[in-house]
């Protein structure tokens, strides 16, 4: 008998799986429901995943405009580069921009990108290691089995409000990482970047926040 993508077997469910504009809610994975993803943490990993992934496309962007080179009809030295080096190509070109603030500005981004961005990649592609009432943990490079990672782990607590602190970080990110793009691309000044740098405080101290709260639980467990 074909089941349902939830595992049931109810005709009903397995009909109404399948018809466009059914009023019954799509079926979730069993997954979901059992690592303790309401609507509300899922809303905000959706989120987050689409600030970030625009906040990477401007980063390559500002990139480019920061190299000064031609890209149209050739492969840049940032296809295919994941956002860890992005974020150290970008930080690359603090010591030679001429535009002032710019380069205080973009040292600032990488500083709360590389946090903020940590904790996405735990989410996007860690596994559920542990749920209850509030709390989902996502662990990345997690030991399976005992084998050997290249990368330390690490893990995300997500709640409804670390998440929301997560998603309002990222879009703060895009925000100025966009004007950085415009920044570079334009040659009149950039004017006063007091508010901007503001913004990004905030993003970095919520990275900080989150990363110290694994690191927190962590001690308390061992």
């Amino acid at each position: 008998m074909n089941e349902t993508p939830d595992g049931s077997n109810n005709p009903r469910l397995r009909r109404n799986a399948h018809m466009p504009g059914s009023s019954v809610p799509a079926i979730r994975h069993r997954l979901v429901t059992t690592a303790g993803l309401s609507d509300q943490k899922l809303a905000s990993i959706g989120a987050i995943a689409v600030l970030a992934s625009h906040a990477e496309h401007f980063a390559e962007r500002s990139i480019w405009a920061l190299d000064g080179v031609e890209v149209k009809g050739v492969r840049p030295r940032t296809d295919a580069r994941p956002i860890g080096e992005l974020i150290r190509m970008l930080r690359q070109h603090v010591p030679t921009v001429k535009k002032p603030g710019l380069a205080s500005l973009i040292q600032k981004w990488c500083d709360a990108a590389e946090l903020c961005f940590s904790c996405r990649n735990s989410i996007v592609h860690g596994t559920t290691a542990y749920m209850d009432d509030e709390w989902t943990i996502f662990g990345r490079n997690n030991p399976t089995e005992g084998v050997k990672r290249k990368k330390d782990p690490s893990d995300f607590r997500a709640s409804p409000h670390t998440l929301a602190m997560l998603e309002e970080a990222f879009g703060y990110l895009l925000n100025v990482i966009h004007f950085i793009w415009t920044a570079a691309t334009a040659l009149v000044p950039i004017g006063d970047t007091s508010e901007l740098m503001r913004l990004l405080g905030r993003a970095w101290s919520t990275g900080a926040e989150l990363d110290d709260l694994a690191a927190a639980v962590n001690h308390e467990k061992y």
